[in-house]
């Protein structure tokens, strides 16, 4: 790095299943760079090496191995006929470690304290994970925040931690509604039947493991979404027959038919998220 003239005070390189390595530089550097510590890195670690720009801020940057997987993103969302503020909210972020959380928190009930419980559980799981605390802690640290305030506050936590590297997704539930996985015609949904954080002192949070296949499409919602028909099971089948797999498209189709099926009036705060993966061309 000094015979391309980068000046380094510090570096630590770790390895825990994929290379993280975090730089401390005497100036903020422009792009070019940048890159040309991601080719050194690349040469040296004789794997392909990227800048994670959420994890860098200023004179410290952070690089990982590159993703052997991509993910799309589709998002819908309404609030509740006649409501100015949804009760739900979502977050999808990288962490530092390079995987991503894509998670949805839903507020009983509607209206501006749905939302303030939603918001206090999405917002301190997006900081305890950013600053490395395990999802374990960080959810008991939640369920013990919102048992302590003085409302009677209760929100669900619907979490995936995806891994574009290792290529696997972690879910984690705490009185959230079913996700659903579709490859191909094939839907898989997986459930829980914890109940939701801040109504019992021992959280009861359920985790599953998957392995990503290629052109898995993964679907989380909110309950607002499930008012309807057949509860949980009208999405499984309109996922079976589904012909797109364009991730805002789902995102959008499942919403409109959620809303439909009420006659046109949304009963509840209704969040959707989609994500789609592939894998990386060599």
């Amino acid at each position: 790095l000094r015979q391309k003239e980068i000046e380094v005070q510090d570096l630590v390189i770790k390895k825990d299943n994929r290379f993280l390595i975090e730089i401390y530089l005497d100036e903020i550097l422009e792009t070019a760079k940048i890159e040309i510590i991601e080719d050194i890195l690349t040469k040296v670690l004789k794997e392909k090496i990227v800048l994670n720009d959420e994890a860098s801020v200023g004179k410290r940057l952070n690089f990982l191995s590159e993703d052997k997987y991509i993910m799309a993103i589709g998002k819908a969302e309404t609030t509740k006929s006649k409501s100015k503020t949804s009760g739900d909210s979502n977050l999808s972020i990288r962490l530092k470690d390079g995987k991503y959380l894509v998670a949805i928190s839903d507020g009983m009930g509607s209206g501006p304290e749905a939302r303030k419980s939603s918001q206090i559980a999405i917002k301190m799981l997006e900081r305890l994970l950013m600053s490395g605390f395990d999802k374990n802690t960080s959810i008991d640290l939640i369920n013990t925040t919102i048992m302590n305030a003085n409302e009677e506050i209760f929100a669900t936590l619907d979490i995936a931690i995806v891994d574009l590297y290792k290529g696997n997704i972690e879910f984690i539930k705490s009185g959230a509604c079913p996700t659903y996985i579709k490859n191909k015609k094939r839907v898989q949904m997986i459930k829980s039947t914890s109940l939701p954080t801040g109504i019992i002192e021992e959280t009861t949070i359920q985790t599953f493991d998957k392995d990503i296949e290629a052109g898995d499409i993964m679907l989380m919602c909110s309950d607002g979404i499930l008012e309807y028909k057949n509860k949980e099971l009208w999405i499984k089948y309109m996922l079976e027959d589904v012909e797109t797999s364009n991730t805002q498209k789902i995102a959008d189709l499942i919403l409109n038919e959620a809303i439909d099926n009420n006659y046109g009036v949304a009963k509840d705060d209704m969040s959707i998220i989609v994500c789609k993966f592939r894998k990386k061309e060599e």
